[in-house]
């Protein structure tokens, strides 16, 4: 998204789909999802901005299940502004008839640049708009304009606003972005790297994530098993659990299981009865809506 409010599709993070997205590959077929990028001026606390939409009318509801992400959504819904926290399992939502969401993704570790409060007061919660901020019927009805330009840049407008810049959420964010595909899987590593203690990491990581720096950790590796998983690149777990810092596959296995409900090996399988079989490497999938 550019300053003047045009905007700028970006791919979605998980090759082609939501990071985590562990239901089916049929999630990227029922629901519209489309991604634009943020403002070059809050692209250091903003990921970005996003859309979902559905129609299933005469259809059955259809389950999206999505592995914890470190990172708050503002999302914005029928009438309605929600604050949707970090989530700390297995995010599960059932879609039905039509609908529609537009939403801002802040990086993991930016939330107290703008909201009141440790970002954990928000985790495993969906807390309504106004009950953190006064007069948001007119921000709520200009992310619902008809056009994607002027709802984004009104949302835009509100963040500039409310943002308070801060060292402690520059720290928060830099390290959080870190962790993806550094094969660190140890507090007491990522304190040290940080230069700090292990109690004042866990304590950053309570106000500005949401989430303490062993359960980040433990998302980063599970969004990579199923993203490796989904696109048909895993061969060995055994090899995947080392690169991951797994103790062995048994050891992964069961973290993945304990997550999603399924093994790596389970999820494969699932995806293997969907029309289409699996990705193939390289092949990106479903193309984002235009």
């Amino acid at each position: 998204m550019t300053r003047d409010g045009g905007l700028e599709q970006t791919r979605p993070t998980g090759r082609d789909r939501a990071r985590g997205l562990v239901s089916s590959r049929a999630s990227g077929r029922r629901v519209e999802a489309r991604t634009y990028a943020p403002p070059k001026d809050l692209q250091d606390l903003v990921e970005g901005f996003w859309i979902g939409a559905w129609d299933l009318r005469g259809q059955p509801p259809h389950t999206t299940e999505l592995i914890g992400d470190p990172a708050i959504h503002l999302c914005f819904e029928a009438g309605t502004g929600r604050i949707v926290g970090v989530w700390t399992h297995l995010w599960i939502r059932t879609l039905e008839g039509r609908g529609r969401v537009r939403a801002v993704k802040l990086r993991p570790g930016a939330a107290r640049a703008f909201l009141p409060g440790p970002a954990s007061a928000y985790s495993d919660r969906i807390t309504p708009l106004e009950q953190v901020f006064d007069a948001t019927r007119a921000l709520i009805a200009s992310v619902l304009e008809p056009t994607e330009e002027r709802a984004f840049g009104a949302l835009a407008a509100w963040l500039r606003a409310q943002r308070r810049d801060d060292e402690d959420v520059a720290r928060a964010v830099k390290l959080v972005a870190s962790l993806r595909g550094s094969g660190l899987n140890r507090v007491d590593a990522l304190a040290r790297r940080a230069g700090l203690s292990v109690r004042s990491l866990q304590r950053l990581f309570r106000d500005h994530v949401g989430a303490s720096p062993k359960q980040v950790m433990r998302w980063v590796r599970l969004q990579e098993v199923a993203l490796r998983v989904e696109a048909g690149e895993v061969i060995e777990l055994a090899s995947l659990a080392y690169q991951l810092g797994y103790a062995d596959q048994a050891h992964l296995a069961r973290d993945f299981r304990a997550v999603t409900g399924k093994t790596p090996r389970g999820f494969e399988a699932s995806i293997d009865r969907l029309p289409g079989g699996p990705l193939q490497p390289g092949d990106r999938g479903p193309k984002p809506a235009p």
